[in-house]
């Protein structure tokens, strides 16, 4: 099953990566002026591929935690808080004593059920580096793997935000490379991101390590 689920995830990748990959033939067809109105576009789209990448990829990965039927005592703290965070989030917005108690109750009697994991992860639409750090905290990844893409990633998130927002004059690329590098950046984290998952399932950092109390 865990090879079935690395498969996927590379699929994931690959077909995003040849999507992008064509649009240099695709700029070779055409005149200046419509050149930089596709290099233009091609920001937000390297944009929502790697926000499309992280979420599938993350969908996968608890689809197949899921799959495993493991209980509460199985996953480390970090999973667990994961997998219960809404109810953590309603218990500590909770101001009435009966509802704070409900919560409460709830959330116990599912510590003695089989953990099932939400399968969407929030990127607050917006997926910079600290929201990576966010998701990697989540998953029990490493952040400073990625460290040495935060320069260039939040460049990217803010260019796809500037071009989102309707400004169409400050950003001109004036040929292919000058957008081939956040392709190369995609990928870059792409193959990263899946190496580390990948470490990370099969070690299976998701389970409580014996006689090890994990600190807090």
């Amino acid at each position: 099953m865990l090879n079935e689920v690395l498969n996927d995830i590379n699929s994931n990748m690959s077909w995003r990566l040849n999507e992008l990959r064509e649009f240099k033939n695709v700029a070779n067809e055409l005149n200046d002026y419509q050149v930089k109105i596709l290099l233009k576009s091609l920001i937000p789209m390297v944009y929502a591929h790697w926000e499309g990448f992280v979420v599938s990829t993350m969908k996968i990965v608890f689809h197949y935690l899921n799959q495993l039927n493991l209980k509460s005592d199985d996953y480390c703290y970090i999973y667990l808080t994961t997998a219960y965070e809404n109810s953590l989030n309603s218990l500590e917005k909770s101001t009435n004593f009966d509802k704070r108690k409900k919560h409460l109750k709830n959330l116990y009697d599912n510590f003695s059920k089989q953990v099932q994991f939400n399968d969407k992860i929030d990127t607050k639409s917006n997926l910079k580096f600290d929201v990576l750090t966010e998701i990697c905290k989540k998953i029990n990844l490493d952040e400073s793997n990625f460290l040495g893409y935060k320069e260039d990633l939040n460049m990217l998130v803010h260019i796809r935000n500037v071009i989102a927002h309707g400004d169409t004059e400050s950003i001109v690329f004036e040929n292919y490379e000058a957008v081939e590098k956040y392709i190369d950046l995609l990928e870059n984290l792409m193959i990263d991101f899946g190496n580390q998952i990948q470490i990370l399932l099969e070690k299976e950092k998701f389970k409580k390590e014996d006689n090890n109390d994990e600190s807090i």
